[in-house]
């Protein structure tokens, strides 16, 4: 039975090839690095030995090298079977050592069995380029030598910064998504806290009204101007608790993912939002001015008319004690995409206040109707599209812009209708 030496650093690849080998009648003698294996073959010489080259203590190359010059081993063929070192100068080092073969991982079981039964049959001879071990130029050995092992080290450096960069990419995205988690927990936990409390104010009105009808029923003798006074405070109350409700409806699917982008005429949007605000805008004798020029947008119609719809509506409510609103909508065109506006003549903001107003039920003035939610709606909406808005005032009574960006392409004109 022929005995193969076989010597690999990788206790995996020695099983398989153990295995290969035991399965086709070979005898084989393991080894983990290349002092081991030459200890080995010392003891007791093999028919064959089969190395990998990069390998602990001593490598494939060395293995050879001192294998060639040995006086019992010289003349037991020698194959490299290697995944690290598969350029052609390896290649040609490697012959350059004596080795018989020179093998690249992986190979089919039948052609590696092929390859080892040649070279133990003295069979084709050596891998063309093989020209026995180099004699009498050690020098020349040793250069070539470190040429090829500074080469890899070069390689193997390459890709340990491309690992490393990887890794530090994946540890910052874990980062982000950790933040982001933390960020969104934060949200929730601070949403639950307000609209409790938000709900709780209308239901302590209703218990509180309904409490006094009972006793004044219970009096035997109620009064009716004190009974429709208390039923007019709790129908107020469940009015803001539906309005409450309802905005909280709209906040939650202005988040959802299930839009619908198209192209679409931000005029029709725009005229479409005014129809739905005729009345207050006639009521308050509003004045609307609006661009001529607006594009066309790839948007889900129904939610940027929502954005227009609480922009416009919310002018309205705080317009102060401006007796002439005026409200401007158009597009800023200064490079790259274009700022959508929405401006008004009112009441104008506190600049500290600028980065609370799109908070959930934030309300700057407690006596102005409404739930505080509208604008989440609008900035949620927004940042569906991938956009960002931002208001600006220059305080109280100069009026305020809503600007904001709708990210995508704008096709210039709608398609066609078939």
């Amino acid at each position: 039975m022929r005995r193969v030496l076989i010597a690999d650093d990788n206790p995996r690849n020695n099983y398989l090839l153990e295995a290969i080998l035991k399965g086709n009648g070979y005898e084989v003698v393991p080894a983990q690095n290349g002092a081991e294996a030459l200890d080995r073959a010392r003891e007791a010489p093999p028919d064959l030995i089969v190395t990998d080259i990069l390998m602990p203590v001593m490598d494939g190359f060395e293995l050879c090298r001192q294998w060639k010059a040995d006086a019992v081993l010289k003349t037991i063929p020698f194959i490299f079977y290697t995944a690290t070192y598969t350029d052609p100068k390896d290649e040609k080092f490697a012959l350059s050592l004596g080795a018989d073969r020179f093998l690249t991982k992986p190979q089919k079981p039948d052609a590696l069995l092929r390859a080892i039964q040649e070279v133990l049959a003295g069979t084709g001879g050596k891998t063309p380029g093989a020209q026995g071990p180099l004699e009498g130029d050690e020098m020349e050995v040793l250069r070539q030598y470190n040429e090829v092992l500074f080469r890899k080290l070069e390689k193997k450096i390459q890709e340990l910064e491309t690992e490393i960069a990887e890794r530090k990419t994946a540890e910052q995205q874990r980062e982000l998504v950790i933040r982001a988690l933390e960020h969104k927990n934060d949200e929730l936990a601070r949403f639950t806290y307000t609209v409790s409390h938000e709900l709780k104010n209308p239901l302590i009105t209703i218990q509180g009204f309904a409490g006094l009808i009972e006793d004044e029923l219970a009096r035997g003798a109620p009064e009716p101007a004190k009974l429709l006074e208390h039923t007019r405070r709790i129908s107020a109350a469940v009015k803001t608790l539906a309005s409450l409700l309802s905005d909280l409806l709209k906040l939650s699917r202005a988040g959802q993912s299930a839009w619908q982008p198209v192209p679409v005429a931000l005029a029709t949007v725009i005229d479409e939002a005014t129809a739905l605000l005729f009345r207050p805008l006639a009521e308050n004798r509003v004045r609307l001015e609006i661009a001529p020029d607006l594009p066309v947008v790839t948007a889900d119609p129904a939610r940027l008319r929502e954005v227009y719809l609480n922009l416009i509506e919310n002018a309205v409510k705080f317009r102060g004690s401006q007796e002439n609103l005026v409200i401007t909508i158009g597009v800023d065109r200064d490079g790259g995409d274009p700022v959508f506006f929405v401006r008004d003549n009112g009441a104008g903001i506190d600049r500290a206040y600028l980065d609370r107003i799109f908070n959930l039920f934030e309300k700057l003035d407690a006596e102005t109707p409404g739930t505080g939610v509208g604008l989440a709606i609008v900035k949620r909406i927004i940042e569906v599209h991938g956009g960002t808005i931002r208001a600006e005032s220059e305080g109280p009574g100069e009026g305020t812009t809503f600007r904001f960006t709708l990210p995508g392409r704008y096709p210039g004109t709608l398609p066609e209708v078939p």
